[in-house]
């Protein structure tokens, strides 16, 4: 049976699994619920996490362009 199961699942097209992965995280987003100071933390954390990045990119092109250009 579990080899049937496998051979089944190796068949599968590859929109047909995608499909049903996005079904599957559509149905667990809207089974979950955010408290009231989820979304604020969701935020803050991806600024923190882009930020620091966005000012080292710019930093370092400033810097080329002033050492090529200066």
């Amino acid at each position: 049976m579990k080899h049937q199961d496998d051979l089944d699942e190796s068949l599968k097209s590859k929109k047909r699994k995608a499909f049903e992965e996005t079904e599957l995280l559509n149905k667990l987003r809207d089974e979950t619920e955010f408290e009231k100071g989820d979304y604020s933390a969701l935020i803050i954390a991806a600024l923190t996490t882009i930020l620091p990045i966005v000012i080292v990119v710019l930093l370092l092109y400033y810097g080329i362009s002033m050492f090529f250009f200066g």
